[in-house]
């Protein structure tokens, strides 16, 4: 019986995490869509860049979430008290360090955009 359970609550996390992704790849698919509210390339390689644009952002008040579309990006969402995503970093390897490009919506998406430029 404690088997069955286990299973079937694995069984649940792990469609809820499916479902999760998906929905940020479409949100993903979406806002790259639109025109960027900002882009920069950074000295700094992706994951270091990452780890300081999320910091960064981790004090303004929206949540944010990190996660990987392929192997050498990177992405930051920023979302919504809906949970809707309303503005991302793309971030990328590129010949001088870490190419990026911010989308989003928001009104207050100029002072992300500063935040992701002082980690340049």
């Amino acid at each position: 019986m404690k088997t069955q359970r286990l299973a079937a609550a694995v069984t649940f996390a792990f469609s809820f995490a499916v479902l999760a992704l998906s929905a940020c790849a479409t949100q993903y698919d979406s806002l790259i869509k639109t025109v960027p509210v900002g882009s920069g390339t950074s000295h700094l390689t992706a994951l270091p860049f990452v780890a300081c644009v999320k910091a960064k952002w981790a004090t303004r008040p929206l949540k944010i979430s990190e996660y990987s579309p392929n192997a050498d990006g990177d992405v930051i969402a920023v979302h919504g008290a809906n949970g809707q995503t309303m503005l991302l970093i793309d971030a990328e390897p590129s010949a001088n360090g870490t190419g990026y490009t911010i989308y989003g919506d928001i009104v207050s998406a100029s002072a992300y955009v500063a935040d992701a430029h002082k980690c340049d």
